[in-house]
C-alpha cells in the first residue's frame, strides 16, 4: 500500500518538474493588446500583470498599445490579438462581427451625468427643457430616457467640447456625460459641489471594459486565449489589493496624461468601487444580463433585430476535453479512499467512539450554553422592542434596500398600518408619490458615496397614512451598520397641530399688524384733523396777543391767554398720544452719546421756574454736577421736564422741588433724583405708576395731563440702557429717580461741552451787532386749501410791511402762477386736493428754472413717517399749529 502511495507522488512530481522545466525553456510568444483609450488607472490590471510577470510566467511577451476609439477593427482583421471595448461590443457581434466576449472588468457602468449641487436636478425627468452633451458611447444613459418614457425632443443636446466643466460651472449647461473617475475629480479640484446621476439608479445595468478577442483566434489558439484572460485577471486582483503600488507604477511609466497621484488614487476608489471585487471576481459575465443590454440596444434602435448570443461568450474549450480523465480519476480516488477507510475501521473504531462519546459531551455542553444565550439575547430583544413600543414617537428601521425591518407600535398611530402590513415592504408606501422618487436617489447616492445632507439632523417632509392622507412629519434619520450592511432608522414625529398653531399665530401677526397699520392711520388722520383747526385757534391767538396796533383790554387779555393755555393743553395730549404710539410700534430710536447732566438742567430749568412760578412752587438744585453720561439730549430732557412738570403740578401751594444728582461709584452709573412736598401716591395706586393713561385717581382733580407722561418716560429711559423708579408716602410727596450709565470720557467730554456752549454764545453776541437790512419788497406764495388757515397766515403777513402775501388753494394753481411771478419763498401745505404738497416739491426741483426756490412746509401732518417722507425736499418742516416764534426763525433768511 505505501509502494503504491510513493509511486503515485513519484509520478506527479515528475510530470509537474517536466512541464515547468519546458515551460521555463520555452520561447515567450508575442501578443498584443490594444486599449480603448490613453493610460490611467482604468488599465491598472493589465499593467500589474505586465509588471509583475504574470503574462510572462504564462508565456507571453505583451505589448500594450492605446488608443481613442474601441479596437473592433484591429482585433477582427488580425492586427491585435486581444482588444478593450465597453458594452457596445454585443452590437457589433450582433450585426455580424465574429468577436467573443472573454470578460467584464467592471460590473457597473462608469458613465454618469454630472450636475452642479444646486442645480434643481434630481433625476433624469428633471433634464426637460434643460442643455445637457451626449456622448454616443454612453448608451445606458441614453437608455434611462426610454425606461423612463422621457420626451428627449425636449432636451437640448450639444456635442461635448474641452470646456464642458467650465460651460457647466458657468451654467451655461446643465449637465455633462461624465466618466465617474474624471470630470468629477476636476469638480473636486475647482470645490464646486455636484451631483451625480447614473444608470444603475433607474436599474440598467451595463458592463464595462470587456476583455475580447476575435472568433478565428480564440479556434486556432484556445490554449493561448485561456492563458491570456487568467493572467489578466491576476493581474487585476493584484492591483485592487495593491493599488498604491500601482499608482506608483504608472506615475512612473504610464503616465502619458501628467495626472497627479490624488486624481489617481480618486480614480482607482471610484473604478474598483465598480467592480464589485470581491464580492464579484473580475471577468464574471452572465447571458441573462447580457440579453438584457442586447435588448435595451435594439430598443434604442442600434440593431434590428435579435438573434441568438451562441459564441458570443468565452467558454473554456479545455473542460470538456478533460471531464472526463477527471471523472476517472475521482473514481478512482473514491475507491482507493474507500478501500483505505475499510481497512482503517477496525483500528480507529475504539478510538473514533471514545471521541464521538467526548465531542458528543462537548457539544451537548455548547448546546446547552447557545440554549441559553438565545433565552438572554430573546429576552433582551423583546425588552428593547418594549422599550421602542412605549416611545411616543413613530420609530422605524429599514435595510438598505429600503425594505421596512422593525416597526413600533407608535408608528402603528401615526399611520394607520398594523406591522405585518409594513413589515418587508418598501418605506416608500409610507411616502407620499412626490418624495418616492427623491428617496430612491437619495438612497443610491448615499451607498455609492456615502455621505448625506439629511442625516442626524431633523427635517420636515411629508408622510402618507394608510387613508391616502398626507401630513407633516418631523423627521430624524441614522444610519449604522449590521454585519456589514448598512441600516437606517427613521424617528418620525407628527407636527400637524405645530404647524395649525404656527399657521394661527402668523395669521394672528399678520392681524396685529394690519390693526397696528390702523391705528397708525387713525392717529394720523386724527392728528392732522385736530391739527387743523387748533391751527386756526392757536394762531390767531398769538396774533391778538402780539398785536400792538389794537391792544386788548384785560378781560380780553385774560380769555385769549385761557384760551391760548388750553389750546396748548390740548396739543400736548394730542402729542403724547402720538409719542405713545410711536413708541410702542417701535419706531422710536434713542442716541448713545456723551451728554453733559449739567446743560441738561440749565437749558430746561428757565422753562420750568415760570411753571413753578404759576403754582406757587419753589425749585431748588441741591447738587450740581459736572457729570457726563450716555444717553439721547433731547430725549434726556424730555424725561427731565417731565418729572420736574409732575413734581409741580401734583404738590402744594409753597412747596418744594429739589433735585439732586450724584454718581454711583458701585455700578459706575448717574443718579438723578426729583423729589416734590405734594400729596404723594396712594399705597393702591403705584403699581399703576408707569401705565399709560392712568392719572392715579387725579382724573377729576385741576390737574391737567394725559397720564402716559410717566409711560413715555420709563420707555425712553429703557432705550437709553438706564432705570427709573420711584417711592411716595401719602401725604409726604414723592421722589423720581433715573440711573443712566457714565461716559467712560468724563474730562474730554465736559471740555468739548465747555467748547461748544462758548462758541454758542459767541456766535449769539455777534448777531446782536449784525446792522439792519435796508428793506425791499418780499413775495411769499402760501399754497393752502383750508380758508381759516389762509386768513391766519394773511393777518400774519399784514403786520410785516416788506412782505407781499400770494394764496393758492391747489398745488396745479401755485405751479400755474409761478409762469407769471417768481416769490422769494413758498408756504407749502402737504395734504392739498389733488397734487400732493410732496408731489408739487418734487416738481419743483426738477425744474431747473424753480429748483432754487425756498420752499418751507407747513402742514398738520405732523407723524414721524410725514416729516420721513418729506426728508431732503424742504428748507423747513413746520408741523401746526403754527408757532409764529419759529416761523419767524424760518423765513429770516429769506426776507
Amino acid at each position: 500500500m505505501k509502494l503504491i502511495t510513493y509511486f503515485t507522488a513519484a509520478l506527479l512530481w515528475f510530470c509537474f518538474t517536466v512541464e515547468a522545466s519546458e515551460h521555463d525553456t520555452a520561447e515567450l510568444q508575442p501578443v498584443s493588446i490594444k486599449l480603448q483609450w490613453q493610460h490611467q488607472f482604468q488599465f491598472a490590471g493589465i499593467y500589474a500583470a505586465q509588471e509583475k510577470g504574470f503574462y510572462r510566467d504564462a508565456g507571453f511577451d505583451v505589448s500594450i498599445l492605446t488608443g481613442r476609439t474601441h479596437p473592433y477593427d484591429e482585433v477582427e482583421n488580425g492586427e491585435v490579438e486581444f482588444g478593450i471595448s465597453g458594452t457596445s461590443i454585443i452590437v457589433e457581434y450582433l450585426k455580424g462581427r465574429p468577436l467573443v466576449a472573454l470578460g467584464a472588468t467592471f460590473q457597473n457602468s462608469p458613465y454618469v451625468w454630472l450636475v452642479t449641487a444646486d442645480s434643481g436636478i434630481y433625476s433624469a425627468a428633471d433634464f426637460v427643457g434643460k442643455t445637457l452633451t451626449r456622448q454616443s458611447y454612453a448608451d445606458d444613459l441614453a437608455a434611462i430616457f426610454l425606461k423612463q418614457d422621457i420626451n428627449t425632443d425636449l432636451i437640448n443636446f450639444i456635442e461635448p467640447s474641452a470646456t464642458d466643466i467650465d460651460n457647466l460651472i458657468a451654467g451655461r449647461v446643465d449637465g455633462l456625460t461624465a466618466y465617474v473617475s474624471n470630470e468629477p475629480f476636476i469638480m473636486v479640484q475647482h470645490q464646486v459641489p455636484y451631483r451625480t446621476i447614473a444608470p444603475k439608479d433607474y436599474g440598467i445595468n451595463f458592463y464595462s471594459d470587456i476583455l475580447f478577442t476575435s472568433r478565428q483566434f480564440l479556434e486556432k489558439n484556445p490554449e493561448t486565449v485561456k492563458a491570456f484572460r487568467e493572467a489578466t485577471y491576476k493581474g487585476w486582483r493584484y492591483a485592487v489589493e495593491h493599488r498604491n503600488e500601482i499608482i506608483d507604477l504608472i506615475l512612473n511609466k504610464y503616465n502619458v496624461q501628467n495626472k497627479s497621484r490624488t486624481h489617481l488614487q480618486f480614480e482607482a476608489d471610484q473604478l474598483i468601487r465598480l467592480s464589485l471585487y470581491p464580492t464579484v471576481d473580475f471577468g464574471h459575465m452572465t447571458q441573462d444580463r447580457w440579453q438584457q443590454i442586447a435588448d435595451i440596444y435594439q430598443e434604442l434602435g442600434l440593431y434590428d433585430s435579435s438573434h441568438g448570443l451562441e459564441g458570443f461568450f468565452y467558454q473554456d474549450p479545455m473542460k470538456d476535453s478533460n471531464l472526463f480523465q477527471w471523472l476517472a480519476g475521482i473514481l478512482a480516488f473514491i475507491s482507493i479512499f474507500t478501500l483505505i477507510c475499510y481497512l482503517l475501521k477496525k483500528h480507529h473504531n475504539k478510538i473514533l467512539t471514545e471521541q464521538i462519546r467526548q465531542q458528543t459531551a462537548s457539544l451537548q455542553d455548547e448546546l446547552r450554553k447557545r440554549e441559553a444565550l438565545e433565552v438572554a439575547a430573546h429576552h433582551e430583544s423583546l425588552r428593547l422592542q418594549t422599550l421602542l413600543d412605549n416611545t411616543i414617537d413613530s420609530v422605524i428601521t429599514i435595510n438598505a434596500s429600503g425594505l421596512i425591518e422593525n416597526y413600533n407600535k407608535a408608528s402603528i398611530a401615526l399611520f394607520g398600518y398594523q406591522p405585518e402590513e409594513v413589515l418587508g415592504q418598501n418605506i416608500t408606501m409610507l411616502m407620499p408619490a412626490g418624495y418616492r422618487d427623491l428617496h430612491k436617489l437619495g438612497m443610491a447616492r448615499f451607498m455609492s458615496t456615502e455621505t448625506s445632507r439629511i442625516l442626524g439632523k431633523p427635517i420636515e417632509v411629508e408622510a402618507r397614512h394608510k387613508n391616502g392622507s398626507s401630513f407633516p412629519v418631523e423627521l430624524t434619520i441614522s444610519d449604522f451598520q449590521w454585519e456589514g450592511q448598512y441600516m437606517f432608522t427613521g424617528i418620525a414625529r407628527d407636527i400637524s397641530q405645530q404647524k395649525t398653531e404656527q399657521q394661527a399665530l402668523l395669521e394672528a401677526k399678520l392681524e396685529a399688524e394690519r390693526a397696528n397699520n390702523a391705528k397708525s392711520e387713525f392717529l394720523s388722520a386724527m392728528s392732522h384733523e385736530l391739527r387743523t383747526p387748533l391751527n386756526g385757534i392757536l394762531g390767531f391767538s398769538q396774533l391778538l396777543l402780539s398785536d400792538s396796533q389794537t391792544p386788548l383790554s384785560t378781560q380780553q387779555l385774560s380769555n385769549v391767554k385761557q384760551i391760548m393755555h388750553n389750546g396748548e393743553h390740548l396739543l400736548t395730549l394730542i402729542n403724547d398720544v402720538l409719542e405713545l404710539s410711536k413708541i410702542e410700534a417701535g419706531n422710536i430710536t434713542t442716541a448713545h452719546e456723551p451728554v453733559a447732566v449739567a446743560n441738561v438742567i440749565e437749558q430746561c430749568l428757565p422753562m420750568l421756574q415760570t411753571l413753578a412760578d404759576n403754582h406757587d412752587v419753589h425749585i431748588k438744585v441741591l447738587d450740581t454736577t459736572d457729570a457726563i453720561v450716555m444717553a439721547d439730549f433731547t430725549k434726556l430732557k424730555q424725561v427731565f421736564i417731565n418729572l420736574v412738570t409732575n413734581a409741580i403740578k401734583y404738590n402744594k401751594s409753597g412747596g418744594k422741588v429739589l433735585i439732586n444728582a450724584s454718581v454711583q461709584t458701585h455700578n459706575n452709573t448717574f443718579k438723578l433724583t426729583v423729589t416734590d412736598s405734594g400729596q404723594g401716591i396712594a399705597a393702591d395706586k403705584q403699581a399703576q405708576v408707569f401705565t399709560a393713561f392712568e392719572r392715579l385717581g387725579q382724573e377729576h382733580a385741576d390737574i391737567e395731563g394725559s397720564g402716559v407722561g410717566l409711560s413715555i418716560s420709563k420707555r425712553l429711559i429703557d432705550a437709553m440702557g438706564g432705570q427709573i423708579n420711584f417711592t411716595s408716602t401719602e401725604g409726604r410727596g414723592s421722589s423720581f429717580w433715573i440711573e443712566l450709565p457714565l461716559s467712560a470720557q468724563q474730562a474730554d467730554t465736559t471740555n468739548q461741552f465747555e467748547k461748544l456752549t462758548a462758541q454758542f454764545d459767541k456766535t449769539l453776541t455777534s448777531r446782536r451787532t449784525d446792522s439792519e437790512r435796508p428793506l425791499h419788497l418780499k413775495h411769499v406764495l402760501y399754497i393752502e386749501d383750508n380758508p381759516a388757515n389762509i386768513r391766519l397766515i394773511e393777518v400774519f403777513f399784514s403786520r410785516i410791511k416788506q412782505v407781499c402775501l400770494h394764496t393758492c388753494e391747489s398745488a396745479e394753481t401755485g405751479l400755474e402762477l409761478l409762469k407769471t411771478m417768481r416769490p422769494d419763498v413758498i408756504l407749502m401745505d402737504i395734504n392739498l386736493p389733488g397734487m400732493s404738497g410732496i408731489d408739487a416739491m418734487r416738481t419743483l426741483k426738477e425744474t431747473p428754472e424753480y429748483a432754487d426756490i425756498a420752499v418751507i412746509a407747513l402742514s398738520a401732518a405732523a407723524m414721524k413717517e410725514n416729516i420721513d417722507a418729506a426728508d431732503d425736499l424742504f428748507k423747513a418742516y413746520i408741523t401746526k399749529p403754527v408757532d409764529f416764534n419759529l416761523l419767524t426763525r424760518a423765513l429770516q433768511p429769506y426776507l
